[in-house]
């Protein structure tokens, strides 16, 4: 095995984050497919960051921004947003009037109302990908991780539990977590390289070279996305661009040396991140969370599962 084989295999095996990733990706894709639907088409990705965290009974903003991780001016953007198209109002709050309380309308307590069923189809799907008693452990060493690492939503009324403390929302959750701790490992010079869509491309890299089609191929992703993604990697040096040795009027990407030193980091700062988590979990407990995701990953896309890890390999 070559040393960009060999480290392209050490990148899978410590790819929790990678999985996790992948599978908020469904789950969000699956979501917004099932909105537009049943006419909320006009909901988008950032717009979670307001829905995922606003009570029934109504939120400050400042209270938004702190639960999303987020300022103040950005929540404030997608208030405006959400508020525009109906799904919420914003009022004076009646305990300070300083403060400006989120609240849904009726067109967001439909969307709500949507939420929920959404939430029960998807998990029914995921359910049987994995069989009942595997999901219910899946949802406890979330449920778990989540709760001793403090990224557990609050519930601060009657029946918001099936809102916010559904597998869903903690893989969410988790998925923030880990991406906070990879950034937070990384120099400034390779954290602004990192993105999920440059993760996600990676673990679907071999150590030739390979064409953009070749390497859509590997993924649930249309050619256009994956060529949008692997200009940006051109761009950042993080993959080279070469005339194919097989056919002279096709290019084949190849991971640069910047781009294998990248990835090496990421690596490490991966098995940082998941020893740390091992600390709250138990080794036996996050080996079979990330079994569990895996096994989930592959079953809904096969070309995951094109991609066993060798385990046993040499980890230096």
């Amino acid at each position: 095995m070559s040393e960009l084989a060999q480290l392209l295999n050490n990148y899978r095996e410590s790819a929790l984050g990678v999985v996790l990733f992948s599978l908020v990706a469904d789950y969000e894709a699956r979501f917004l497919q099932a909105y537009s639907e049943q006419g909320f088409a006009d909901i988008r990705r950032s717009h979670g960051a307001v829905l995922r965290h606003l009570d029934a009974s109504g939120t400050t903003l400042s209270e938004l921004a702190l639960r999303a991780g987020v300022s103040k001016q950005a929540i404030g953007k997608v208030v405006r947003q959400l508020e525009a198209l109906g799904y919420l109002s914003v009022v004076v709050s009646a305990s300070d009037k300083r403060a400006r309380l989120v609240r849904f309308s009726l067109r967001g307590d439909r969307l709500v109302s949507a939420s929920n069923r959404v939430v029960d189809d998807i998990r029914r799907h995921y359910r049987q990908q994995l069989g009942s008693e595997t999901f219910q452990r899946l949802f406890e060493l979330l449920q778990a991780l989540t709760e001793k690492l403090g990224r557990q939503p609050s519930v601060t009324a009657t029946g918001e539990a099936q809102r916010f403390l559904h597998f869903g929302r903690l893989m969410v959750e988790l998925a923030e977590d880990f991406e906070q701790r990879l950034l937070a490992e990384l120099s400034p010079v390779d954290a602004e390289k990192l993105s999920r869509p440059v993760l996600s491309q990676f673990f679907y890299c071999r150590a030739g070279g390979m064409t953009v089609t070749e390497l859509a191929e590997r993924q649930p992703l249309t050619v256009q996305a994956v060529s949008l993604t692997s200009r940006a990697m051109v761009k950042k040096g993080l993959l080279v661009v070469r005339e194919s040795p097989r056919d002279s009027r096709a290019k084949e990407l190849s991971i640069s040396i910047a781009g294998e030193a990248w990835l090496q980091n990421i690596v490490a700062a991966n098995r940082r991140i998941q020893k740390a988590y091992a600390e709250l979990l138990g080794s036996q407990g996050l080996h079979e969370l990330d079994q569990i995701f895996r096994r989930l990953l592959a079953a809904l896309d096969s070309g995951f599962s094109a991609f066993p890890v060798q385990r046993g390999v040499n980890r230096s």
